[in-house]
């Protein structure tokens, strides 16, 4: 297969890119992509080191000369979103990720592209091919686990660039802005028991498709449709003119992505078919006029995938109510927004998962706020209702916010470059989403860290692209502030 990469420039930068892409790295399998970093950093007589998590941190000496200069840390992780589209086969544990150009922006072939954070180590990486490149002394710095809870950095050992003064770190995806801070966030897992009997029906598969998802902290301002929601909503719907009995339910795939899919496999006596098929019809057009335009593509579909009747193990009456129950009180979405900065989110949850199994009901959350405050009375609401309802909530994990500083030398000079560059102001900002510059400003409180990227579209979703006129213009800014630091 062609490569739609080889004639772009810088080579180098592309090439690093290529490579990353080639080797599979979703969460919890970044192994490989580990390994030929550090035989990249053995190529270039680097000292490299992975710890036990599989984080990798490179120490790059200073040019000579300039040893004096305060130490830099660039940051990325290895892992990425793992999201295919519906009906398209690809096994993330083996398959590379196949690069498709269209125009100026690369996109994966049904899947996710992984630029969230390939773009980042590529660019970090290609800073060791330059020729001439005049630095002080650089730590790359590579997590695991970033997209499922930031457990590499969590487990990092900061002392061994305590040196640092600054840090860049390459994780955001909106070019010409500066990330300078963002909300905290907390992780949450509920239970909700339930029983089963048997029972004998027509099988109906209940399904939502086709809305926009993205990612829980950039996009959550969008205020699109969360599948799951949707789906139990119109299970409560079809309840009231359809009886019916659950047999499964599940929805979404990430809790940091708004999910853009649901299912439920029902059974109904034959002789309501008709019956649920109208009404099912009728909530479609409920729901896309609801949507609005983001979600204008929701599909809600109800197949049959058998003629006869059949016996299956069904949520008995007073599970289905108590999960019916669950999924449309529980919150999701903005809850609040800054009463400082207009029209950015202070609060919001993202129900990211709900599937049941034969036992119980699992939910997944990610609850995000700007002030820690907030954020746990949010944890508390969740859990309460679930107590409620007869459920469980595990120990929470939580991620501390990223508050911005009132003076910061590195985003001066940064910001001074970019306008050389482009002749436009860099726009520093605060995000929603979580970064984990939070875990490193907490664990080395003097550490003036700013945040950059390359347009990156639709991340966490397999509509992902990214701009290659930026990623080339982002490269180019990271090079040149790396060497003003020098």
């Amino acid at each position: 297969m062609s490569d739609p990469l080889k004639n772009l420039q810088p080579e180098h930068l592309f090439k690093h890119f290529k490579a990353i892409a080639d080797i599979p790295h979703g969460s919890y399998h970044t192994e490989k992509l580990s390994n030929a970093i550090l035989a990249f950093a053995e190529e270039k007589h680097l000292n490299a080191e992975r710890d036990d998590v599989g984080n990798v941190v490179i120490t790059v000496p200073a040019t000579p000369g300039h040893e004096d200069a305060a130490p830099v840390i660039l940051q990325g992780h290895l892992d990425m979103v793992t999201v295919a589209k519906p009906g398209v086969i690809h096994d993330f544990d083996i398959d590379p990720i196949t690069l498709v150009l269209k125009g100026d922006d690369l996109y994966a072939d049904g899947t996710t592209l992984g630029a969230d954070d390939g773009a980042g180590v590529a660019m970090a990486l290609a800073l060791l091919d330059e020729p001439d490149f005049v630095h002080p002394k650089l730590y790359l710095v590579f997590t695991t686990e970033e997209e499922v809870g930031m457990d590499g950095a969590y487990a990092l050992d900061y002392q061994q660039f305590a040196d640092a003064k600054f840090m860049i770190n390459l994780d955001s995806e909106d070019e010409g802005t500066a990330t300078v801070g963002c909300a905290g966030g907390t992780h949450m897992k509920s239970t909700l028991p339930i029983r089963r009997v048997k029972a004998k029906g027509l099988a109906a598969v209940l399904s939502v498709s086709g809305l926009a998802g993205g990612h829980s902290g950039d996009e959550i301002d969008q205020f699109g449709l969360n599948a799951v929601k949707v789906l139990a909503d119109a299970l409560c719907a079809i309840a009231k003119d359809v009886d019916f009995s659950i047999v499964d339910l599940k929805g979404g795939e990430r809790d940091n992505a708004i999910p853009t899919s649901a299912e439920a496999t029902l059974l109904i006596a034959p002789s309501e078919r008709v019956t649920l098929d109208q009404t099912v019809n009728a909530l479609q057009h409920t729901f896309r006029a609801i949507a609005g335009k983001r979600d204008q593509g929701m599909t809600l579909a109800l197949d049959f995938p058998q003629a006869d009747a059949v016996e299956a193990s069904v949520l008995d009456p007073d599970s289905e109510a108590r999960v019916l129950g669950a999924l449309s009180a529980a919150p999701t979405g903005v809850v609040a927004m800054n009463r400082s900065v207009p029209g950015a989110v202070n609060t919001s949850l993202n129900l990211g998962v709900a599937a049941t199994s034969d036992k119980a009901l699992s939910l997944v959350f990610l609850i995000r706020s700007d002030h820690d405050a907030a954020r746990d009375m949010l944890c508390g609401r969740v859990t309460r209702l679930i107590d409620l309802l007869g459920g469980t909530t595990g120990a929470p994990s939580s991620y501390p916010a990223w508050p911005a500083r009132e003076t910061s030398p590195l985003l001066d000079t940064m910001s001074a470059i970019w306008q050389a560059q482009t002749g436009k102001a860099l726009t520093p900002m605060v995000i929603h989403g979580g970064l984990e510059c939070a875990l490193f400003a907490h664990a080395l409180p003097d550490l003036d860290i700013v945040s950059i990227g390359p347009d990156n579209i639709d991340i966490h979703t397999a509509n992902e692209h990214m701009s290659i006129p930026s990623f080339k213009r982002t490269y180019a800014f990271l090079k040149a502030a790396v060497e003003a630091l020098a």
